[in-house]
């Protein structure tokens, strides 16, 4: 079993390889936010769009059913793979599918239960979308999510052969095949149902083509109930709840905001303000990008107790994730006003105010939730699970539809700026205390602009 011990002389490779797929994926969601926009607006409307978008920010929710335990689950599979124990990974792999297969069933029954009942239609004051519209596309979006957990327990597979890029590009290829569904779907007349149908069609396909891949990289993690084991089940419970405190807040951060948004200023207030944030977001992706990337080199350096490389990993993502940040500020602030009403077809006036304090607040949550992978990547994110739920996704929510109603849409990116400081003051500290770095010796690293690391990280493609 040594060919599992994943080495640490190949982590510049992966990182290297990770960065280029995750390129490549801003790439793809770059497009889509690009061509998205434009083409609701084009055959829906903002009217139809705006109630698109509260509609499919429900079934987000659902997302987070899984209780945390895929993410979990990926990040103990992995730390076992590096410990060269691949029985532990495997128990913990057919465990979680057991218990996801379980909840997803569990899931769409309820689902059906709801729907029945509920009147979503009549509550949002949606004009174009009928109930019954609503009723069918909440339960396909619903199945669409719950394939998604099978498809995120994959990547513990890729995570463990220290093939996580691997992993990556197969992700984005079912994102970019979803949306190419969708885009057929409405560009041939379709409505929000075949939008939704869209969806599942590609997460099917992409789904089937990344559990393909991943039996050729650990053919030995197979779904099945052989190994279950409801001690590792319970062991996980503590660090997978804490897992669900993130998709939970985050829905409630960016879906919750367009639907409290709405419901305080109607669903055309939506469509205003989701192409100011998804433009803004944009300086988010380098975070992104940094993140995905190391929370598995994160897992695999705890793993193997290699110290030193988990705090160089801490320096240098966090300084990348602020820089890399004020670059991609710096351009939305010079194309902007040429860019976005284009892209909004001339129908969404560019609110500067609120897209620069937006722009701020990206800022600042690009440093603290970069160094939030650190206590997420081993699992030791019990306390501060709760500040994010509370603060990050409740408090952001009832405080946007305060300030929806008193200042309209510069109320609302207000209170978004509040709460990136105070979860900046949460976090980092939890931080740094894993690594036993100082808060001054951090600042002073991250302060100087990563030109060493640049030229390394050059010269290594020139090479190669």
């Amino acid at each position: 079993m040594d060919d599992l011990v994943i080495q640490p002389t190949s982590i510049f490779s992966r990182i290297a390889k990770g960065t280029g797929v995750q390129a490549f994926n801003q790439i793809v969601q770059i497009l889509i936010r690009l061509i998205e926009v434009p083409l609701f607006m084009h055959y829906w409307g903002p009217q139809r769009y705006g109630e698109w978008l509260m509609l499919a920010a429900i079934p987000s929710y659902l997302a987070i059913s899984d209780i945390g335990f895929t993410t979990a689950a990926c990040r103990d599979i992995t730390m076992h793979s590096s410990s060269n124990d691949r029985l532990g990974a495997l128990i913990i792999y057919q465990s979680i599918w057991s218990l996801l297969l379980f909840v997803s069933l569990l899931g769409i029954g309820i689902t059906l239960i709801t729907i029945h009942f509920a009147s979503f239609a009549k509550w949002f004051r949606f004009t174009l979308i009928t109930d019954q519209e609503v009723r069918i596309i909440i339960m396909i979006l619903v199945v669409y999510v719950f394939l998604g957990f099978q498809q995120g327990l994959l990547n513990g597979g890729f995570w463990a052969a220290g093939s996580y890029p691997t992993g990556m590009f197969f992700s984005i290829f079912s994102r970019l095949l979803e949306f190419s569904f969708l885009v057929l779907a409405i560009i041939l007349g379709g409505g929000p149902i075949q939008a939704a149908i869209g969806y599942l069609i590609g997460r099917i396909i992409g789904m089937i083509l990344m559990w393909i891949g991943q039996q050729r990289v650990t053919p030995w993690l197979k779904f099945g109930l052989n190994h279950v084991s409801f001690s590792e089940i319970k062991r996980l419970t503590a660090p997978a709840f804490a897992s669900l405190a993130f998709p939970l807040g985050n829905a409630l951060n960016i879906q919750t905001i367009r639907i409290v948004i709405g419901l305080a200023l109607g669903p055309t207030a939506v469509a205003i303000f989701t192409p100011l944030r998804t433009l803004s977001n944009f300086a988010a992706q380098p975070r992104v990008i940094i993140n995905s990337i190391i929370e598995p080199e994160i897992a695999m350096a705890y793993g193997m107790n290699d110290i030193s490389l988990f705090k160089k990993i801490f320096y240098k993502s966090t300084q990348f994730a602020l820089w890399s940040c004020l670059i991609v500020i710096f351009l939305i602030g010079l194309f902007a006003k040429y860019f976005f009403p284009i892209w909004t077809n001339h129908k969404i006036n560019l609110e500067w105010p609120v897209l620069i304090i937006m722009l701020i607040s990206v800022l600042i949550n690009s440093i603290w939730y970069t160094t939030l992978m650190i206590p997420y990547g081993i699992n030791k994110h019990i306390n501060i699970a709760p500040f994010y739920i509370l603060i990050y996704g409740i408090g952001a929510a009832l405080f946007s539809y305060l300030g929806a109603l008193k200042f309209n849409l510069i109320g609302v990116s207000i209170t978004l700026l509040i709460i990136e400081i105070i979860m900046s003051i949460i976090v980092i500290p939890v931080a740094l205390t894993l690594t036993q770095i100082k808060l001054s010796n951090w600042l002073n690293t991250i302060i100087l602009p990563p030109t060493t690391s640049l030229r390394t990280i050059i010269n290594y493609f020139i090479n190669k």
